[in-house]
């Protein structure tokens, strides 16, 4: 997808999502603002897997990382706003440099194995933690600071900064460098590139990513549990960017939004919607292995030929 495209079709998709809550219900507008969120923890991770070349199976201790620090601040510690945003912030960024210095020293399914672990150890860790984090039971009663009309604009407003900026980033020296590793490590460091810290870098963008979705989830939903933290979460922002399509920031953006109807309608009908999701995504990895965005892609290309 030429630069240019992928550009106007965030544009617009991001255009026709501001005047969508003008005809939908109060229910569509909460599945519309989670999709948002959802697109926006693929867009993240998609800069770590798409861009840098690193599967994860353990981005999920990130989004829970900011929904618990913001609900931490808000609720436990009594701080203002600001004070908990920055708060789970500095819990993210712990976390991320902490696990990314471990687990960046392995590539490919070892790396996949140790982020797992390590999310896996955060969830322990929410669980035993009852005093701070409530324990299985989670924490209730975080307040949204306004009605969920106008919460939906500003999670609209801060994900497509974010979106835009990802974007803008994959384009920039930097992106550039994560798409190097990816492509030939070897090669990409004897130019010159410091490929530890190129990986660390992606590692810690996407986390904050998914940190910053896990915060806006939190006051939405106003109560987390520990489910945010498991493995299947994890697993989910993975398949929500492959649906989407990888390589593209556009892809995994709309990925995120997709999944989010696909799972409520699967929901629905049966009790066995995860056999729904994973025929879904079986089907479009063997007959569109570059997603959603893909097919779009080759379709402009056949009306245009």
């Amino acid at each position: 997808m030429r630069r240019d495209a992928e550009l106007y079709s965030l544009i617009l998709l991001l255009g026709v999502l501001a005047v969508a809550p003008l005809f939908s219900t109060q229910y569509t507008v909460r599945l519309l603002t989670v999709g948002l969120l959802y697109g926006l923890a693929a867009v993240g991770f998609n800069l770590l897997y798409g861009y840098t070349g690193l599967l994860s199976f353990g981005h999920a201790m990130f989004w829970s990382a900011g929904a618990y620090g913001l609900s931490i601040g808000l609720v436990r510690l009594g701080l203002d706003p600001l004070q908990s945003i920055g708060l789970a912030f500095l819990l993210t960024l712990v976390v991320a440099l902490a696990t990314g210095y471990l687990s960046l020293r392995h590539t490919e399914i070892y790396f996949a194995m140790l982020t797992l672990a390590f999310a896996q150890l955060i969830y322990a860790l929410i669980i035993k933690l009852r005093d701070i984090t409530g324990g299985d039971e989670g924490i209730y009663g975080i307040p949204r600071p306004m009605g969920l009309g106008e919460y939906y604009y500003l999670v609209l407003a801060i994900v497509a900064l974010l979106v835009l900026l990802a974007w803008w980033i994959v384009r920039t020296p930097l992106g550039l460098g994560f798409q190097a590793v990816r492509d030939n490590s070897s090669r990409a460091a004897s130019v010159g590139l410091d490929v530890s810290r190129v990986r660390l870098v992606s590692y810690v963008i996407s986390a904050l990513y998914l940190s910053v979705a896990g915060m806006l989830y939190a006051p939405l939903n106003r109560a987390i549990t520990p489910d945010i933290a498991f493995w299947t979460f994890s697993a989910i922002i993975v398949i929500m960017t492959i649906i989407g399509g990888v390589r593209r920031v556009a892809g995994a953006f709309i990925g995120g939004l997709i999944f989010i109807f696909i799972n409520i309608n699967a929901m629905r009908f049966t009790e066995f919607w995860q056999l729904i999701l994973g025929v879904i995504l079986a089907i479009l990895v063997y007959l569109a292995p570059e997603g959603v965005s893909g097919i779009v892609e080759k379709v402009v290309r056949r009306v245009k030929g």
